[in-house]
C-alpha cells in the first residue's frame, strides 16, 4: 500500500513540472525566409508626335545637308482640299497664265494648298553653289514666296533656303486615291545641283512623315510611311502614283 501512494505522488510531480516548463512552438517544416521583392521599373513612355491641325492631310519633314556641312530643315505641310482658297480669283487668274488646260483636267475641281519652310541651323550659310532643293506638288501647283520655278512653271520649285513658300494646286474632287485625286500625287524633296541637273552634294536624312486625320479616307496615302523614296540619300519623297 505504501508503495502504490509513493508511485502516485511521483506521476503526480512529473505531470505538475511538465506543466510548469515552458511551451516551445512546434517546428513547420515548411516555413520559409520572406523575401522582399523590389519594385519593376515602369520603361520609359515612347515620344509621341502632336497631332497634325483638323485641316492638315500631312506633313513631310527632312534635314537636308551640304557638302561644307551647313544643313537645313524642311517641311512641307500639305492641307485638305477645299471649294475655294483665300485668294480665288488671283489664284485661277494664275493658273490661266502658267497651267494650260487645268479647268479641263478633272471632271470636278478642289483646291490643295502647300506650305514649305527650310531653316538653317545658326550660323549656317546657304548659297547655290551648296545645290539646290527641289520640291514636288500634286498635278498642277503655281508658286509664290521663297521659291524659284524648276525647269518650267506649274510643276516642281526650288527652295529657296532659307524661306517660306506657298503653293495651290488643282486636283480632283471625290476619292483621294481616284485619277487626278490628291494622294495618286508625289510629294516632298529633291537634290539638284546649282545648274539645275541631277547631280548635287546635297544630302537628306531624317526623312519622315506625318499623317493627320484629314488623310485617312485614302489608302494610298496610309501607306506611304513605311516606303519612303529616298535614292540613297538624295531625295525625301512619298506617294507617286500619278
Amino acid at each position: 500500500m505504501r508503495r502504490g501512494v509513493l508511485a502516485i505522488i511521483a506521476v503526480a510531480t512529473v505531470l505538475a513540472l511538465a506543466a510548469c516548463a515552458p511551451a516551445h512552438p512546434a517546428h513547420s517544416a515548411t516555413a520559409k525566409p520572406v523575401k522582399t521583392q523590389r519594385p519593376t521599373p515602369s520603361p520609359t513612355p515612347t515620344p509621341t508626335e502632336s497631332p497634325l491641325p483638323s485641316d492638315v492631310l500631312f506633313q513631310v519633314t527632312a534635314v537636308a545637308t551640304a557638302a561644307d556641312g551647313s544643313t537645313a530643315t524642311f517641311t512641307e505641310t500639305v492641307q485638305a482640299p477645299v471649294d475655294r482658297t483665300e485668294h480665288q480669283s488671283g489664284d485661277e487668274t494664275t493658273l490661266d497664265q502658267q497651267c494650260e488646260g487645268w479647268r479641263q483636267a478633272f471632271p470636278t475641281i478642289r483646291y490643295l494648298q502647300a506650305t514649305v519652310t527650310s531653316t538653317l541651323k545658326p550660323g549656317d550659310t546657304w548659297t547655290d553653289d551648296d545645290g539646290r532643293v527641289a520640291v514636288d506638288m500634286a498635278g498642277y501647283p503655281i508658286w509664290n514666296g521663297d521659291q524659284e520655278p524648276y525647269q518650267q512653271l506649274c510643276a516642281t520649285a526650288l527652295a529657296v533656303i532659307p524661306g517660306t513658300a506657298h503653293a495651290v494646286s488643282p486636283v480632283a474632287g471625290g476619292k483621294p486615291d481616284a485619277i487626278g485625286g490628291w494622294a495618286v500625287f508625289r510629294y516632298g524633296f529633291t537634290a539638284v545641283g546649282a545648274d539645275g541637273a541631277s547631280a548635287s552634294g546635297v544630302t537628306f536624312t531624317r526623312c519622315h512623315l506625318q499623317l493627320g486625320e484629314a488623310a485617312q479616307s485614302s489608302i494610298f496615302a496610309s501607306t506611304w510611311a513605311a516606303h519612303p523614296e529616298t535614292d540613297g540619300g538624295s531625295a525625301c519623297r512619298f506617294g507617286g502614283t500619278s
